[in-house]
C-alpha cells in the first residue's frame, strides 16, 4: 500500500534564501505527524511543497504513490490553510456543497457539519462571522468526504476551547479508521494530544525527527514541583528555580530526590510531581544536540 506521504531530499530556496533544504519524512495511513519550528523555520514552506503548491528546486514529494500536485494527489487530500477565507455572500452549507459536487462519488456534509458545530451557521451568509467560526468552516472542508489524508496549518487558531476540543477529538477518530493527518501548531497540548509522530525544522533544517514515545524517552526526567516558607531557598544540588510563590527542580530519578529532601529536612509543601512537558524535553534535547 502507497504511503499517504513520501518525501525526500526536499529543497525549496528563494533567491539567496534557503527556506527548506534536505527534508525528508514519511507518513503511514492513521499516523500524525506534527511538523513543528520556530517562526521562519520553514514549515509553511515544506507544506506547500507536500501539497503541491510549490515545485521542489530538488527532492520529490509522492502522495499515495503519485506526484505532489497531480490530480491524482489532489483527490486524496483535505486542506486547511492558515489563513482561510471565503465569499461573504456564501453559506457555510453552499461552500460545502459546491466541494462535495467536485469530489468523486456522493459525499454527504452532514457529519462535517455536526462534527465542528455548524448547525446554527450552515445557512446563514458568512459576512460577520468570527474568525472561530471561519475556521470551523474551513476545518469541516478539509475533512469533508473523509479524505485519506489532511494538512492543518494552525488548525485551533482562533477557536475557543470548547471548539479545540471538538476538533481533537474528530482528529482521533479520523486518525483511529485509517486517516492520515499533518499539522503545524503552536499549541504544544495539541500536539501531544494528536501527534504520533514529530519533525522539527530550523532555518530549514530537519534538526528532530522520530515517534513521540521515543522522543520523551531520551529524557526520562519528571518535574518536581513545591512550596518553601518565606525567605528559605531549597539546597543548591536540586538546581531549582523558582516560580512565583513555588520552587521548581528536574530530576533523572526523582524518587531518589525527594528521598534526599526528606532525609535533609527540606520543609517542602504543596509537592508535585510530574512528567516533563514535550515543549521543555525538545528544547532540553535541542540544548544537548547543539554543538
Amino acid at each position: 500500500m502507497d504511503r499517504p506521504i513520501e518525501a525526500s531530499g526536499l529543497v525549496k530556496r528563494f533567491g539567496a534564501v534557503t527556506a527548506v533544504q534536505g527534508l525528508s519524512l514519511h507518513l503511514d495511513p492513521g499516523e500524525v505527524l506534527g511538523l513543528l519550528g520556530p517562526n521562519g523555520a520553514g514549515k509553511s514552506t515544506a507544506l506547500s511543497l507536500m501539497m503541491g503548491l510549490r515545485a521542489p528546486d530538488a527532492g520529490e514529494v509522492r502522495i499515495f504513490g503519485h506526484a505532489a500536485g497531480s490530480q491524482a494527489a489532489r483527490a486524496r487530500m483535505g486542506v486547511t490553510p492558515q489563513a482561510a477565507g471565503f465569499p461573504d455572500q456564501l453559506t457555510p452549507r453552499e461552500v460545502l456543497a459546491y466541494a462535495a459536487a467536485r469530489r468523486a462519488g456522493a459525499v454527504a456534509i452532514d457529519d462535517v457539519v455536526a462534527a465542528f458545530g455548524l448547525g446554527p451557521l450552515v445557512d446563514r451568509r458568512m459576512a460577520g462571522f468570527s474568525g472561530g467560526e471561519v475556521r470551523r468552516v474551513a476545518l469541516a472542508l478539509a475533512f469533508l468526504g473523509r479524505p485519506g489524508l489532511v494538512f492543518l496549518d494552525e488548525p485551533s487558531s482562533g477557536l475557543d476551547t470548547g471548539a479545540q476540543e471538538a476538533f481533537r477529538a474528530f482528529a482521533r477518530a479520523y486518525v483511529a479508521a485509517g486517516g492520515a493527518l499533518v499539522l503545524t501548531s503552536h499549541h504544544w497540548d495539541e500536539i501531544e494530544a494528536i501527534c504520533d509522530r514529530i519533525t522539527m525544522i530550523d532555518r530549514g533544517r530537519p534538526v528532530l525527527d522520530g515517534r513521540l514515545p521515543d522522543i520523551c524517552a531520551r529524557m526520562q526526567g519528571r518535574r518536581i514541583g513545591f512550596a518553601l516558607s518565606e525567605g528559605m531557598a531549597p539546597p543548591d544540588w536540586m538546581r531549582a528555580q523558582r516560580h512565583g510563590a513555588r520552587w521548581r527542580a528536574e530530576s533523572g530519578d526523582s524518587d531518589a530526590c525527594l528521598r534526599r529532601m526528606v532525609a535533609e529536612r527540606v520543609a517542602f509543601t504543596d509537592l508535585t510531581v510530574e512528567p516533563m512537558p514535550l515543549k521543555d524535553i525538545i528544547a532540553r534535547i535541542g540544548e544537548e544536540d547543539r554543538p
